[in-house]
């Protein structure tokens, strides 16, 4: 049986693991919007659009989860690891 001080810990991890995930998310995100502009440019061709439209709903996800997905993740999380770190240590 796992203590509720063990469930703490892991849910102080999970939580840096999360924050961790979406800091490189947002620099891969980044750096891939920066390159796909440079290659939109050069790339007017069948292969390039085809390649824009599985582009696209790549990009949409991805900036669906970072702008609205992992703030409200984040958020939650933290609201729970406050609310057992009250329950285990009074406030």
């Amino acid at each position: 049986m796992t203590s509720l001080d063990d469930v703490y810990e892991q849910m102080r991890l999970f939580d840096q693991a999360l924050e961790d995930f979406n800091v490189e998310l947002r620099t891969a995100a980044s750096a891939l919007e920066k390159l796909h502009d440079e290659a939109r440019g050069l790339w007017k061709d069948e292969a390039g659009a085809a390649y824009q439209r599985a582009y696209e709903p790549l990009a949409e996800i991805m900036d669906g989860y970072l702008k609205t997905d992992a703030p409200r993740l984040e958020g939650f999380l933290e609201k729970k690891i406050r609310q057992l770190e009250q329950y285990l240590h009074g406030a």
